[in-house]
């Protein structure tokens, strides 16, 4: 049999010429790409030795000295010289004291580790792992993470160099490198905890743990070591004070890092978090404990800070260390609204305990008050105090403008009467009838505060005697989305809630009657916002924000922070000419603030607010209360200035006391404040007629009318009719 084999296909010629062209082709490519990674390679290491490595050697000089720094001033008007006028020095120095390594807690250290750079111990100052992964997110456009280790942290803190760009962020690589070989680990994280900023002017451990614990930082336990080091992530967000619930909630992550990295065991980690549940940050000092200084900033410049560092971050991008070094270290110059002479009336009061002797709380507590004073011609806050008695530390809680509390029933006025005088739904003769509005669980509700009912009254009256159940129906023709839009939009009340969801998985919301017709809202108001809203009347309806400086100007002579509506000029020598006051938006027509006006004047003449009466002066306002008796408010204002006090408890407690101490307070201040003013009317171009309507039917009064109300009316707006004792309404515009 014959022997075939299978024929083999011929290859062409080109198939050979094809592999050949793309073999040579590759090597090609492969050569270009070695040659070329070689030239950058060189290129790379010459730009490194030339222009990096110098830097990364002088940079512990750098990290030393980290440049000439300026202190700002903050300035008042003087209006007897018509010059401005120190107000005070904000020195450069940072608030902060060394603690050596040997006296953080392992707990601190370990803290710090687990939740900021948990290959800490292992690496050599740059994390290669997280910085690779950054470089990823960047390149993909994805969320940036966090690349830098705490070294790389420590290097920024020093330098303050903060730049996001490539030049930067390879220079602190090799600075971390150099920084890591010259450097233990323990003096590395001695040095970051006594550099990281905390908030509230505390810079290093020591300063914080005194200020939010009033301890010595060797005797912080688990959870506060776990809650302090939560702060730093963003000072503002976890301020534990503004913030407790973000607090906590970054204090558990840590907490479950540290277990997750073996720090801790799941029991311990457990009894942390209930722990933390319940810290007590206290209002503590933030004075040098080496110097022993008390003289302290006042109330005014603390707040002062506060608001410019707020507006740098918000206006510039900056973080709030940055803000914070710009202000204290970058020779600013800060034109305030600061009144010596309010202020000083409002010291005569807030300064002496004496002022609120004899309200103690059952408990012995110390009866507590704040204040803020508003300029009604130009908006600004000319005077405030954050409490009774001695300010004893720097920037410390501030009752002014930290603490929120329910308003009660001074929160009617602005949430309910003027948005209905607003709609035209009632006039001052609108007559409502004094009962309950609905029954909650078998029960009349709303109940008032003398327990009964009156049938039917004016909303004069009802205002004035602050009837709860007047005030709910007319909230009723208002409508509470609509009264909650307004607050929050128009009158800029940034405290309420729509949408409030607690740590106990419990949902709040302020669009409802009890908390905007009687006060009740979830989280409360500072008197620094009731302020602002009140002096929108007295203002024929314009609201403007309530602000304490008008110019802030760099050390350039550079505008770098201005409130709308100031005339501004800045001179050759970064010296600043300031004129006129805030602009704002007209919320409420001139005739809605010509009857609330009026009515609020009721308040203080014939209803609950008679003890803020100052004689030979118009006031108006409205007091408040709330249902626990736990805060007592006036809010109230002359021609001239708005001013808004809050009453209560540090710990809430009941307030033992028949009169409203709010105005006592209010009538001891104002009434200092306005000696030597004329006493001119409210809304002086509204020109009305005065009319005595009857309270039970809205109508002229007559004879046989058994209660009257005085008021003046714009034409068209008064009474057509005459008490006929026959129920009658008149919403007539």
């Amino acid at each position: 049999m014959a022997n075939h084999q299978t024929a083999q296909p011929k290859k062409k010629r080109g198939d050979h010429t094809l592999l050949k062209w793309f073999g040579l082709v590759l090597g090609t490519l492969a050569l270009i790409g070695v040659t070329t990674s070689a030239i950058l390679a060189c290129y790379a290491a010459a730009y490194i030795q030339d222009k990096i490595m110098p830097q990364v050697n002088s940079s512990n000089a750098a990290m030393l000295d980290s440049g000439t720094e300026l202190s700002s001033v903050v300035y008042y008007y003087d209006r007897k010289d018509s010059t401005w006028q120190e107000l005070q020095t904000l020195h450069a120095e940072e608030n902060r004291v060394w603690v050596p390594y040997d006296e953080i807690p392992e707990d601190l250290i370990h803290a710090t580790v687990a939740i900021e750079d948990k290959r800490f111990f292992n690496h050599h100052g740059v994390d290669w792992k997280r910085t690779a992964a950054g470089m990823v997110y960047m390149f993909t456009g994805k969320r940036v993470q966090g690349g830098s280790t705490i070294t790389q942290q420590l290097i920024k803190n020093l330098t303050h160099q903060n730049q996001v760009t490539v030049r930067r962020k390879i220079l602190e690589i090799f600075e971390a490198l150099q920084f890591d070989r010259t450097h233990t680990k323990e003096e590395i994280i001695e040095w970051y905890l006594n550099e990281i900023y905390l908030g509230r002017q505390c810079f290093g451990v020591k300063t914080a743990a005194k200020l939010y614990f009033n301890k010595n930082v060797k005797d912080l336990g688990l959870a506060e070591c776990a809650a302090l080091i939560s702060i730093t992530n963003n000072p503002s967000l976890y301020d534990p004070y503004t913030h407790p619930a973000n607090n906590l909630k970054r204090c558990r992550l840590v907490l479950d890092q540290m277990r997750e990295q073996g720090y801790i065991d799941q029991k311990t980690c457990d009894e942390a978090k209930k722990e933390a549940e319940n810290l007590n940050f206290t209002v503590g000092s933030r004075e040098n404990e080496e110097s022993g200084s008390g003289d302290y900033y006042s109330w005014y410049t603390d707040e002062i800070i506060e608001q410019v560092i707020k507006d740098l971050e918000a206006e510039y991008g900056y973080d709030e260390k940055t803000a914070t070094h710009m202000l204290y270290a970058g020779g600013l110059k800060i034109y305030s609204c600061y009144d010596p002479e309010v202020q000083k009336d409002v010291d005569k009061v807030y300064t002496n305990a004496n002022s609120v002797e004899g309200w103690d709380s059952l408990n012995g507590d110390i009866l507590q008050s704040a204040i803020t004073v508003v300029d009604n011609r130009t908006g600004a806050v000319v005077a405030l105090s954050g409490g009774i008695g001695e300010k004893v530390g720097y920037r410390i809680w501030n009752r002014a403008t930290d603490t929120v509390r329910q308003p009660g029933s001074a929160l009617k006025p602005i949430a309910v009467f003027a948005q209905a005088l607003e709609k035209g739904d009632i006039l001052p003769n609108t007559i409502v009838e004094d009962s309950p509005f609905s029954k909650v669980n078998g029960r009349s509700w709303p109940k008032n505060s003398h327990g009964g009912y009156n049938g039917n009254v004016d909303v004069t009256y009802a205002m004035a005697q602050s009837l709860n159940t007047v005030a709910v129906k007319v909230l009723d023709m208002v409508g509470a989305e609509e009264s909650y839009e307004f607050l929050t939009e128009k009158l800029h009340i940034s405290t309420l809630v729509k949408d409030y969801v607690s740590k106990t998985g419990k949902k709040y919301s302020d669009v409802g009657y009890a908390q905007l017709a009687l006060g009740g809202v979830t989280k409360g108001i500072s008197t620094y916002e009731m302020a602002g809203a009140y002096s929108t009347f007295p203002r024929d309806g314009v609201f403007v924000k309530p602000h304490l400086y008008s110019a802030v100007v760099n050390s350039q002579g550079e505008l770098v922070l201005a409130t709308p509506g100031y005339q501004i000029e800045v001179d050759a020598n970064g010296n600043a000419t300031v004129s006129g006051g805030g602009t704002g938006e007209a919320v409420f027509s001139t005739s809605t603030c010509y009857y609330m006006n009026q009515m609020m004047e009721k308040v203080v003449t014939e209803g609950t607010g008679t003890n803020a009466a100052i004689e030979g002066m118009n006031v108006a306002g409205k007091t408040g209360t709330t249902d626990d008796d736990f805060d007592r408010w006036f809010v109230g204002y002359t021609p001239y200035y708005t001013a808004a006090v809050w009453t209560g408890y540090d710990k809430a407690s009941p307030i033992q006391s028949v009169n409203n101490p709010a105005c006592v307070l209010w009538q001891q201040v104002m009434e200092q404040v306005s000696k030597g003013q004329e006493a001119v009317p409210f809304t002086e171009s509204m020109d009305g007629e005065p009319v005595t309507f009857c309270g039970k039917c809205g109508g002229i009064a007559t004879g046989s009318s058994s209660s009257t109300q005085t008021i003046s009316f714009l034409p068209g707006d008064e009474p057509d009719y005459s008490c006929s004792h026959s129920w009658k309404s008149s919403k007539k515009r």
